[in-house]
């Protein structure tokens, strides 16, 4: 999150995964709404000696450590530790990391095989950390070749990715990532259908391949099939699946390179879910495209949109974070939620949440 004002409720960052949404405090608990992920046991577990909290309302991540960094999966999270360590929690049905039992639903364990981790991310069946040198490592399912490395395993443990420059960030989508180096280089590798590695054909890439952009990257988010981009002062690039809009740039299907999205501000965030994409701009204001239908665009309808649009009455926002059909936003005193909440994943708001809710003063 970006400097500011102190939050009345001290977050830090946020994390958006399938069904459930993570807040990380400046007191590094982490507290979390909605399903598997969010740091509550599911519903099918028999609880014998208390009551399963409703998912509307807000559970802590049980750790004993202040968390420094929080990603919400499909279902499952990682935390990173002020320790440096990894912890993942919450439910993979394919495992996670080579080990084929699911991981605890609800009580974080560790990720030893990652020394000195920095940075976190989290997929549906892949994860990643790096570390302090800026080495990637990955792990789970390799479709595609999604986790960029030789493995021997369809479902590999943690290991390095090799050849890259020192990383800054991973950005994870439906098998497939992309690494921002900390000189603003984009590479990508993994599942490729719909163009969203950005480079110039529809083959997938089993190894990291460098990313052609006019400019100097400074971000990147990953939708399903779709990837977004900032670089140079606050423009953003996109490019991949664009049948429902994701991309912003007209009635294209899709595109296999970056591709400016037209957005009259400066944008210093970005954020992808399910064929929808979000922005931040330098200025708090939020803008919202692509696919529509449980309004998580948040503007008060379920009407797809092909063009950037700026969120009407929300303003002086300094984070955001899209879900697979949901999405939050962070300002000073509240912690809006918009789009389904059939998980409880934006607290006490509708079903179908159409417009930005205020979930953490009322949850």
């Amino acid at each position: 999150m970006a400097s500011g004002s102190r939050d009345v409720y001290g977050v830090a960052a946020l994390s958006c995964g399938r069904d459930h949404t993570l807040a990380l405090l400046e007191t590094g608990r982490a507290i979390g709404w909605g399903g598997n992920g969010s740091g509550r046991l599911p519903a099918d577990v028999p609880q014998l000696c208390s009551t399963t909290a409703a998912p509307t309302r807000p559970v802590e991540v049980a750790l004993r450590t202040r968390l420094a960094a929080i990603a919400a999966g499909y279902g499952t999270s990682l935390g990173l530790t002020e320790r440096n360590e990894v912890a993942i929690w919450g439910a993979c049905p394919a495992g996670v990391g080579g080990r084929l039992e699911a991981v605890a639903a609800a009580v974080p364990q560790p990720v030893a095989a990652v020394p000195a981790a920095c940075y976190v991310a989290a997929g549906e069946f892949q994860f990643v950390a790096i570390d302090a040198a800026g080495s990637i490592h990955s792990w789970g399912l390799d479709v595609d070749g999604a986790l960029g490395r030789p493995v021997a395993a369809l479902n590999a443990p943690p290991g390095p990715i090799l050849g890259l420059p020192p990383a800054s960030r991973v950005a994870i989508g439906q098998s497939f990532m992309l690494a921002l180096t900390r000189e603003g280089a984009l590479y990508a590798w993994g599942s490729n259908a719909a163009g969203q590695l950005g480079l110039g054909h529809l083959e997938a890439v089993a190894e990291p391949a460098p990313v052609a952009l006019p400019e100097r990257v400074r971000a990147v988010a990953a939708g399903a099939t779709h990837t977004l981009a900032i670089a140079g002062g606050g423009r953003v690039y996109a490019w991949g699946s664009n049948h429902l809009g994701q991309l912003g740039v007209g009635a294209a299907k899709y595109s296999t390179r970056p591709v400016a999205v037209d957005i009259p501000e400066r944008i210093r965030a970005v954020a992808a879910g399910l064929h929808f994409s979000l922005a931040l701009s330098a200025a708090g204001n939020v803008y919202a495209w692509g696919w529509n239908g449980l309004g998580q665009l948040g503007l008060g309808d379920e009407g797809d949109r092909r063009r950037a649009t700026r969120l009407p009455g929300l303003s002086g926002v300094r984070a955001i974070a899209a879900g697979q059909t949901h999405a939050a936003a962070a300002a000073p005193g509240h912690l809006y939620g918009w789009g389904n909440n059939a998980a409880g994943q934006i607290g006490t708001a509708a079903a179908r949440q159409r417009a930005p809710f205020s979930f953490l003063m009322t949850s």
